[in-house]
C-alpha cells in the first residue's frame, strides 16, 4: 500500500514538473521576439497543442531561432549614434565645447537612474 501511495505522489510529482516546463516555454514564447514573424505563432500553436513533444521540440530547436540582439546591445548602439552625432556638430561648430560636454553626460547617464 505504501508503494502505491509513493508512486502516485512520484506521478502527481512528474506531472507537476511537466506542466511547469510547459508553462514556462509558452511564457518564453511569448515574451521572445523571433527571426520571423509566423516563427513565433508556429512554436506557440505546436508548444499549445502537444505538451510535452512541443516542449522538448521547442527546447532543441526553436530557442536557437529567436532574436541574437538583444536590448543591451541595441542601446549601447544608440548611445553611440547619438554619441558620434553630437561630436560631428561639434566639429562642424554647430554646437560649443560646454553643450558637447552636457550632452555627452545625459546620453551616458541614461539608464543608470
Amino acid at each position: 500500500m505504501e508503494m502505491i501511495l509513493g508512486l502516485g505522489l512520484f506521478l502527481y510529482a512528474v506531472i507537476f514538473g511537466v506542466f511547469i516546463l510547459w508553462l514556462w516555454a509558452l511564457i518564453d514564447i511569448i515574451t521572445s521576439k523571433f527571426e520571423e514573424g509566423l516563427t513565433q505563432v508556429v512554436w506557440l500553436l505546436v508548444v499549445f497543442f502537444l505538451p510535452f513533444l512541443g516542449v522538448i521540440l521547442y527546447l532543441l530547436i526553436g530557442k536557437s531561432m529567436k532574436k541574437v540582439a538583444d536590448s543591451v546591445t541595441e542601446d549601447l548602439n544608440q548611445k553611440y549614434d547619438h554619441l558620434s552625432k553630437i561630436k560631428e556638430l561639434l566639429d562642424n561648430g554647430a554646437i560649443s565645447q560646454e553643450e558637447f560636454d552636457t550632452e555627452k553626460e545625459k546620453i551616458l547617464n541614461q539608464g543608470t537612474k
